[in-house]
């Protein structure tokens, strides 16, 4: 009888260290899960670059903060203008006193965190005079040098008129 109450007073004490030691799978789990998240808001992603390029743009009206987020060919086309607002009226024809930029992500592809191009589709939602606008914005980014840069702006998708 007293070899049957040390077994039971073992058996939680079994369990307990079982447990304690099958706990690393959960942990390596959270920590994937974690790299994953943060490839998604690390500060050189194809999605903060864009916001940041059309932020210089919107919000800072500086073209040459924009242009350090952008190819060399893209450089060249924000050169012929003489300011953000500039930009924003006549090359992207959305002209806003007041604006927030979101990343559109519901069809968001983690693969595009692992080549050298992708696609962001940006939601711009603002004012002008008094009126309130939402555009959207596919952008095209290339990795160069290890860092994502804006190659090309598409129109809005959405639009009812030609451009």
């Amino acid at each position: 009888m007293d070899n049957f109450f040390r077994a039971l007073t073992c058996i939680p004490l079994l369990i307990l260290g079982l447990a304690a030691c099958g706990g690393d799978d959960s942990a390596k789990s959270d920590e994937k899960e974690a790299a994953t998240a943060t490839a998604a808001t690390a500060t050189d992603s194809p999605e903060v670059t864009a916001v940041k390029f059309f932020e210089a743009i919107y919000v800072h009206n500086d073209i040459k903060e924009a242009k350090a987020h952008a190819t060399p060919s893209m450089q060249r086309v924000l050169g012929a203008y003489s300011s953000g607002k500039a930009v924003g009226r006549t090359l992207l024809n959305m002209s806003f006193d007041e604006v927030v930029i979101t990343i559109e992500d519901t069809n968001k592809n983690v693969r595009e965190f692992y080549t050298d191009k992708a696609e962001v589709m940006l939601i711009f939602t603002g004012k002008y005079d008094g009126n309130t606008q939402v555009n959207m914005r596919m952008v095209k980014l290339v990795k160069q040098d290890g860092h994502w840069m804006v190659s090309e702006i598409k129109n809005d998708p959405f639009s009812r008129t030609k451009v």
